[in-house]
This record gives structure tokens, C-alpha cells and sequence, in this order.
């Protein structure tokens, strides 16, 4: 049995039993609708489970309502930058900017999806916890409406935006290997879960071209879980001491790792961010970091969401290094 189609302002209007323009104005509160007219239309359409198409809706209107972002994880104020910058750009085009976390699981990533394209969002950005499953759902049931990834490897199918993984990678690997750390341990996302393999690909390329031993350690990318992680590595003898971070966020936690260790950061463990968040600069020692314009990212995603090319395109925002001292020079 092939599978019910999705109900239609059509339908709602012949089970009220009106024009389709008055059940629009009726839902829409607009134009003069008789209040019984607005009942009977608004019980046809809760009955009939309709959701308002939010595509129809913005070339109704000319243009997008409102725009989607789903992130991993709020409790990394990264995306509250992201959020401003998109807000920036949404603001000043008469459109807003409605926000879900995935908290770093798939399932709810997807359920988050789901929600978006059933609400009024004409346009969605995502963070993706890895994979494509949830950005594949969009694609497959909302074709008619843009997505946009952020901070992810570049694909061939969807636009994405955000920091030049590479050329980040490799100044973090070249500045720790010029301060003689022969042993970098590079924390990322299991391989299921990971968003941005190319982070990984390039910490291996770049380790081999200057010979040193890659060490991955992946790990789920939560405060805890990372503190954890750190904790073993520093209560073996033969652990990592050097740890090559994906962004400030998880990188504080091996401060608190260090701390609870009773050891100290830039003397007998290094750590390196990433996306040097205003509060990076304030840690005791400062944390050296990769630095790029973070309400950037936000910025150009709304700008491909509102103003959406004929075909997929990376967008990479410049980066550079910020050098602070949370990370010990082992050449004295």
C-alpha cells in the first residue's frame, strides 16, 4: 500500500467545507473570516493532522519566515556565536532564527529535523553529530528547501561553512612539534560519530610529513567524557601528555583533568584549542588556540540559507594561530 500523502490545505478546505483562500486566511488570522468559519477550519486541520507547508508559505511571502539551526551542543558557547551571527543576517531580512540541540546523539538530531520541517522554518542549518542520516531526511522529505552544514568536512551534495579544517590542523601540529612534542595525542569524535573527518585526515597527513607517531584518541566530545579521558591518560606513566583539542570547550576540560591530577598546564601537560572563545585568554595558563571570525560562520550560513546558490559550496573562514602558554617549550 503506497503511503498517505502529506494533507493539504485543500483538504482541510473541503472538510470545512470553504475555498481554499478562506481556510489560508483562516489559519493565517488574516482577512475577515467569520469566527465560526475559523473554528470549523481549525478543527478540520487539527483532525487531519495538517502542518502547514513552510515552503509555500515563504514563496507566498517572498521570503523565508524563519530559519532552522540545530547544533551538538549549546553548552559550547561557540554556537551561541554562530546563533548571533545568523541572527545578524536573519534580523535584518524581516526573518528569525528558531534553535534545537542535539546534545551530541543521533536520534535526537534526527527527531530534531523532523520537528524543523514539520514547523514554520523555510531553511535549515545543522551542526551534524556525524553520519548523514538526519541531514539525508531533510534532503529526501524537504528538497524543496536549503540546509546548510556547519563545521564539517566538505560534501559534494550540501553546502557547508565553517573554519578551514587543514590548514587549522596543521598550524596546531606545526606549533607543537616546533616547541618539540614528539607525541601529539589528537582528540576527535569516534568514527561513527565524527562530522569532520577531515580534521583527522589531516593531523595524520601532517604528523608524517614531520615524523612524529600519530596517536588518536577518540572520545565523545562532552566535557566529562573528555576529562575523563585525559585522567587516564594522565595517571599512566606512559600516557599522553600533549593533547591536540577540536575546540576551547573540550580543551578546558583537560584543565580540569590537570588540575584534579594535581599537575600543571604548560609545564607537564600541553593542550591546544580551537576556536579561541573569549573566556580561552582568561584561563590560568591562556590557552593557545586556533583562532577565525566565529559569528562569521554564523553569517555566511544564513546568507546561503536566505540567498541560496544554484549548487552545493564550501565555505572556509580564514583561521590562525593565537599563542598563549598552555603549551611547554621541551626544547629548554
Amino acid at each position: 500500500m503506497a503511503p498517505k500523502s502529506r494533507t493539504t490545505l485543500r483538504d482541510v478546505a473541503q472538510a470545512a467545507g470553504v475555498s481554499v483562500p478562506q481556510a489560508s486566511l483562516a489559519l493565517n488570522g488574516q482577512g475577515r473570516v467569520a469566527a465560526g468559519t475559523v473554528r470549523r477550519v481549525r478543527d478540520a486541520a487539527d483532525r487531519l493532522g495538517y502542518r502547514p507547508n513552510p515552503a509555500a508559505r515563504a514563496l507566498r511571502l517572498g521570503r523565508v519566515d524563519a530559519v532552522g539551526l540545530i547544533t551538538r551542543n549549546l553548552s559550547n558557547s561557540y554556537f551561541l556565536d554562530v546563533l548571533r551571527g545568523m541572527e545578524a543576517v536573519t534580523s535584518s531580512r524581516g526573518s528569525h532564527v528558531v534553535v534545537m540541540d542535539s546534545g551530541y546523539d543521533s536520534a535526537t538530531e534526527l527527531a530534531a529535523v523532523r520537528r524543523m520541517a514539520d514547523g514554520q522554518v523555510s531553511a535549515l542549518a545543522i551542526a551534524p553529530v556525524g553520519g548523514t542520516e538526519a541531514v539525508d531526511w531533510w534532503r529526501a522529505n524537504r528538497p524543496e528547501l536549503p540546509i546548510v552544514q556547519i563545521n564539517t568536512s566538505p560534501s559534494p551534495v550540501v553546502t557547508t561553512v565553517g573554519p578551514d579544517n587543514t590548514r587549522a590542523v596543521t598550524l596546531a601540529v606545526d606549533h607543537l612539534a616546533g616547541l618539540g612534542h614528539r607525541r601529539i595525542g589528537f582528540v576527535c569524535a569516534p568514527a561513527a560519530d565524527a562530522a569532520d573527518p577531515d580534521r583527522t585526515q589531516a593531523y595524520l597527513v601532517r604528523a608524517g610529513e614531520l615524523g612524529l607517531s600519530p596517536e588518536i584518541l577518540p572520545c565523545r566530545l562532552r566535557f566529562d567524557d573528555v576529562r575523563d579521558l585525559v585522567a587516564d591518560q594522565l595517571a599512566d606513566p606512559g600516557g599522553m601528555r600533549t593533547f591536540l583539542m577540536n575546540s576551547d570547550y573540550t580543551a578546558s576540560a583537560v584543565y580540569r583533568a590537570a588540575r584534579d591530577a594535581g599537575v600543571e598546564v604548560g609545564r607537564d601537560v600541553s593542550v591546544l584549542g580551537h576556536d579561541d572563545l573569549p573566556t580561552s585568554g582568561l584561563l590560568a595558563p591562556a590557552m593557545t588556540t586556533v583562532a577565525f571570525d566565529r559569528r562569521l560562520v554564523g553569517q555566511i550560513a544564513a546568507t546561503e540559507l536566505l540567498e541560496p546558490g544554484p549548487a552545493p559550496r564550501t565555505a572556509m573562514v580564514p583561521v590562525h594561530l593565537m599563542v598563549r602558554d598552555s603549551a611547554a617549550d621541551l626544547r629548554r
